[in-house]
């Protein structure tokens, strides 16, 4: 009897994975161009995700499926089109640019496939959406984090630098000024620059003229490394904030010691993790890579996780582990999600309700600050 038992609970296993499929996630990444370093730590961070689970319980395997967009909003679309008509993916996560995830939402939308962008922090990314949502703070909480730092830190004047090319850079810069003002400090100047700039000694004279007590640069790191080494060797002494575009080595590689005391708000830092998940997220990378965690991977391995998870309440709801519509209500109902960048909640707009870390460039590596919450 035990051995008969045996066979039918053998056969059963057998029949089970006969019916395991192959689950696909495309993924939409900027691996080259301009800011090719939001794409590849972005894939640096999901490659370890990836190889912690990449099978659910019902047996189904998990398969990534990346294209590189090169940074470029057109292309952006063009991959969401191609991975939904071509590849067949369930669900897409990326992109790392606002302007990039606008370009693609609508796609995703129109398709009724759930896209989770794991850090564009402009709020019409989610805007008016079913199927969008985000698994980072939006732009409002970080402005607000950078303006009540500096505020707090008696920095009561300010000069907004914004990229005119960039959503993230614009929408930043409105929550900043809003928040900076409402805690009585007051705007000097705002000094547009353009993606892709090299020369910003203008600026940087209408910076020095302004003379104001920091300057809250709302761009990406590129442009970040370039205008502060200008700045330090035109005398301007005045110290910089920006947010989470900046905080890639780039910014030391490019700034050298000119980038030294720039501060930026950010979704994590190590220092800072605290729970078991993200522990054992940092071993792995330190293990792999051999260099500190980044946040742009701890938040493309956050955006994964969540995924898997709304799979997994699928398989339990007695729902194939791909059907997009139960993913999609999976994503939208995250609830305290244990992340490797904090515990994660998805309001009814669809973005995450977190915490927040501010960074600074001391001795050319990233330190922690602090920690702010919502």
């Amino acid at each position: 009897m035990k051995k008969l038992t045996s066979i039918v609970a053998a056969a059963a296993l057998l029949g089970g994975m006969a019916y395991a499929k192959e689950v696909k996630i495309g993924v939409v990444l900027p691996m080259t161009g301009n800011i090719a370093a939001f794409g590849q730590t972005s894939k640096g961070g999901l490659d370890i995700a990836y190889e912690q689970k990449n099978k659910l319980s019902n047996g189904d395997t998990v398969k990534l499926v990346v294209v590189d967009d090169r940074g470029d909003k057109v292309e952006a679309a063009t991959a969401v089109k191609r991975l939904l008509d071509k590849d067949k993916v369930s669900v897409i996560l990326g992109e790392v640019a606002s302007s990039n995830s606008m370009a693609m939402a609508p796609v995703a939308e129109k398709a009724k496939t759930p896209m989770i962008t794991h850090a564009s922090t402009n709020p019409r990314v989610t805007k008016d959406k079913k199927y969008v949502t985000r698994a980072c703070f939006i732009d409002p909480f970080q402005g607000a984090v950078m303006a009540k730092y500096a505020i707090d830190n008696g920095m009561k004047t300010a000069v907004v630098v914004t990229d005119a090319k960039q959503d993230y850079s614009v929408g930043l810069s409105k929550a900043f000024k809003k928040a900076f003002e409402a805690a009585g400090g007051k705007i000097e100047k705002t000094i547009l620059i353009n993606s892709g700039d090299k020369d910003f000694n203008a600026q940087v004279a209408a910076l020095k003229a302004a003379n104001p007590g920091i300057v809250a640069f709302t761009g990406y790191y590129p442009e970040a490394a370039l205008m502060v080494k200008q700045a330090r060797d035109m005398g301007v002494k005045t110290p910089f904030i920006g947010a989470d575009g900046v905080g890639f080595p780039e910014l030391v590689k490019i700034g050298g010691k000119a980038a030294e005391g720039f501060m930026y708000t950010d979704h994590f830092n190590e220092a800072a993790a605290s729970s078991a998940e993200a522990k054992a997220y940092v071993d792995a990378f330190h293990k792999k890579y051999n260099k500190p965690a980044d946040s742009m991977g701890a938040l493309a391995a956050d955006g994964y996780g969540m995924i898997l998870q709304a799979m997994e309440s699928c398989i339990k709801a007695g729902k194939a582990s791909d059907d997009k519509e139960c993913i999609n209500t999976n994503l939208r109902n995250t609830k305290d999600y244990k992340g490797i960048t904090g515990v994660i909640t998805i309001n009814k707009n669809g973005d995450a309700v977190k915490s927040a870390v501010v960074n600074a460039v001391k001795d050319g590596k990233f330190a922690y600050k602090t920690s702010v919450n919502p």
